[in-house]
């Protein structure tokens, strides 16, 4: 309850006034507190909060609350659940999830928020996927925010973790978990290391308003301009007049931070690729998020 009421009253009220408006006050509280909202309806973001990704989890809040102050109004509720670090506790959530006849779509990052029992978790519910993380489309309500191809033009597995990752001899071009700050203290080196992605870097007039969002808020990586994406179409489809959400996505065109986002089969029709390294001097300056755009044409950026 997040009103309050405050009433002035003069000191020559007699008791009887004084009891008079102190019963219509209680009434009057009793009837906000017992007020339900309407129309209210909930958004989702499943990802890890806790442990060794939790970065994943954090890089996407911050991008979802700007998205909601850009594109959301009072009727739609975001909701931030932890995936609890396995496919198993993530389909938990997932059920867990479409049980609450509020919440009307997903967004998923992270291996555990995309296995396949994750997706079919949440049966009719549509879900999301912000990036690739090695998964594929198990229902016709899944919406991968990433191209088919990405997967393929990696050198090594797409679902590799963080720490393997950062034992790997180069050169090589890796995905989602390349790009996050850990691999990069895990690494002895970023030489011949190459990121590839469908996100754009963002640039500093959004680093700067992700920043706002809250206290101590990392600096944005690609994953955020990719889940700020993700939410933002979102936004834009559960206000749709067509009650069928997963119709709606199957045929929504947005023009996003990334460029415009169709989804066909499931996947983000005609994605950018881009191909990132590490700023070596960044680096050593200790700063935060110090990948720049490769160079090379993707064909030449490729070992």
């Amino acid at each position: 309850m997040a009103a309050r009421t405050v009433l002035g009253f003069q000191s020559s009220v007699t008791g009887k006034r004084w009891l008079w408006i102190g019963v219509c006050g209680i009434l009057l509280l009793l009837a906000a507190c017992s007020a339900k909202p309407g129309g209210i309806i909930r958004v989702a973001l499943l990802a890890p909060f806790e442990g060794r990704y939790r970065e994943v989890g954090y890089q996407a809040l911050y991008a979802a609350r700007l998205a909601a102050l850009d594109f959301g109004d009072a009727s739609v509720e975001l909701l931030a659940i932890d995936d609890g670090g396995s496919a198993a506790s993530a389909a938990d959530r997932a059920r867990a999830l479409a049980g609450d006849p509020l919440v009307k779509a997903v967004v998923a990052l992270g291996y555990a928020a995309v296995a396949p029992e994750t997706q079919r978790a949440l049966g009719d519910t549509p879900m999301i996927i912000a990036g690739g993380w090695g998964g594929q489309p198990q229902t016709d309500g899944v919406f991968m925010l990433a191209s088919p191809q990405l997967a393929q033009m990696l050198t090594i597995g797409a679902r590799i973790e963080v720490t393997e990752a950062a034992r790997l001899e180069a050169p090589l071009v890796g995905g989602e978990v390349f790009a996050l700050e850990q691999f990069i203290h895990l690494r002895p080196s970023p030489a011949e290391v190459k990121i590839l992605s469908n996100a754009a870097l963002p640039d500093a007039a959004f680093a700067e308003r992700y920043r706002q969002t809250g206290l101590f808020v990392p600096h944005p990586g690609p994953l955020a301009t990719l889940t700020y994406d993700a939410f933002g179409l979102l936004f834009m489809a559960v206000r749709s007049p067509d009650e069928n959400l997963k119709v709606t996505l199957s045929n929504i065109t947005y023009d996003g931070y990334n460029g415009l986002i169709r989804f066909e089969d499931g996947w983000w029709q005609d994605a950018p690729l881009h191909y990132y390294i590490y700023d070596e001097i960044c680096l050593e300056r200790r700063q935060q998020m110090c990948l720049v755009p490769a160079s090379q044409t993707p064909a030449e950026a490729a070992p």
